[in-house]
């Protein structure tokens, strides 16, 4: 029976497009060695034990509330910045201290959202602070330009 299941797994490699028994994918152009073991390992690829989260909508968590214990007492704080770089979240605390959380650790102490804050208010909030931010850099590179123009007419 194991035979009849490899002639046909033969007879299609000529097509170029293979069904693997007893799995969802097909294989086009290409079909993996053929064992006789039944207890073949395939390798993962996976880079990192931690999802990666999309850095494009870390900037929406900033001025989240959070709650962390530290030793038996908790502390309130608040997320302040996320840096884009590294994907870290800097969480601000009451007392003054603050640190920096990866998405893993900040998903454990965020309080939950409130609800009575319309969607539509925070991404008005969002898309404000980023016209703010391309603002404030246009206005850095614009005053480099026109030094340099100043200084040439006055040549």
């Amino acid at each position: 029976m194991d035979n009849t299941a490899d002639e046909n797994l033969l007879e299609s490699s000529s097509n170029g497009v293979f069904e693997i028994p007893g799995e969802p994918a097909i294989v086009i152009n290409g079909l993996p060695p053929l064992s006789s073991g039944d207890d073949i390992l395939i390798p993962c690829s996976v880079t990192s034990a931690e999802p990666q989260m999309l850095t494009g909508f870390g900037e929406w968590l900033e001025g989240r509330e959070v709650q962390k214990l530290f030793g038996e007492q908790l502390f309130n704080g608040k997320v302040i910045e996320f840096d884009k770089e590294m994907g870290w979240y800097r969480v601000v605390y009451e007392d003054g201290d603050f640190e920096d959380l990866t998405w893993g650790e900040l998903q454990e102490v965020l309080l939950p959202l409130d609800i009575t804050i319309p969607l539509k208010t925070l991404a008005m909030k969002v898309i404000k602070k980023r016209q703010k931010s391309v603002h404030k850099s246009e206005k850095t590179s614009g005053r480099k330009g026109n030094n340099g123009a100043s200084s040439s007419k006055g040549m």
